[in-house]
């Protein structure tokens, strides 16, 4: 519950001071804007050190190859970070930006997950060859 509580005082506080800056200086609104996402982000980030140990731990135990495990991970990591990168560039007013960040951020993970594909493939290939 205090993690919570300190994530929406740092988002209130930091859109707080890119209002008040936006009227004399949007430069700084927009660095207080990524400064306050960057942050966000790290707090995250250092939360969910233990959690993705854990699921480590239960990928394991499942028998769930670790290759496969890491993937997922990282395909999840790009939609975090493709989401935080396109919000950042709407509140800028470069929708057209963010719509190519989130389409880039696809493709990615579509790479990325290329070799689950293929094992499904594999797999599908030889539920087919049993019938």
């Amino acid at each position: 519950m205090n993690d919570i509580i300190i994530i929406a005082g740092i988002a209130i506080a930091a859109a707080g001071a890119a209002i008040l800056l936006k009227q004399y200086k949007p430069e700084y609104a927009f660095g207080i804007s990524v400064a306050a996402g960057v942050l966000l982000i790290f707090f995250i980030v250092t939360k969910a050190e233990e959690v993705i140990r854990e699921l480590g731990v239960f990928a394991e135990s499942s028998g769930i190859d670790s290759e496969n495990y890491g993937i997922v991970l990282r395909c999840l990591g790009v939609c975090l970070i493709t989401n935080a990168a396109a919000e950042t560039c709407r509140d800028c007013g470069q929708n057209s930006i963010a719509s190519k960040v989130t389409v880039a951020g696809k493709a990615l993970i579509l790479i990325i997950a290329l070799p689950l594909f293929s094992e499904l493939m594999d797999v599908i290939k030889a539920i087919l060859e049993i019938k």
